[in-house]
């Protein structure tokens, strides 16, 4: 199976349009509408899991244009949680990609470029 494209934010952070700038000289449109709430048609437990995977998603990179992506997820955890020991693997695997597209990994995470908190500031970052 082929690498997703790597999103252009991520892109930027890791140096990838100096190296290939043709390929990223476009910046793509971004939805400026948040997530929200999870939608009304949900399940009690997926719109739990919804609330629980917002709550634990990257700051600022989820909008309303991932909401389907986010319905798909939130109901394969919703019915993983239910009965674990049957969930097939093909799931499983549907739903580890699904947390990754969303940046809810370790490794993901790492594309969005957060700097790392040692624990040290600099008076002089704010000039």
């Amino acid at each position: 199976m082929p690498r997703h494209k790597r999103p252009w934010e991520v892109a930027k952070l890791v140096g990838a349009d100096k190296k290939d700038p043709q390929r990223y000289r476009k910046k793509p449109p971004k939805n400026k509408n948040p997530l929200g709430a999870a939608p009304a048609h949900l399940t009690p437990a997926a719109k739990k899991v919804w609330s629980e995977l917002k709550k634990n998603s990257v700051p600022g990179v989820l909008t309303a244009g991932d909401s389907l992506l986010f319905e798909i997820t939130a109901n394969l955890m919703a019915q993983y949680r239910e009965n674990p020991k049957e969930y097939p693997a093909a799931r499983i695997e549907r739903l580890v990609s699904c947390l990754g597209r969303l940046g809810m990994s370790p490794s993901d995470r790492q594309k969005f470029g957060m700097p790392a908190d040692d624990g040290k500031s600099n008076p002089f970052d704010k000039f």
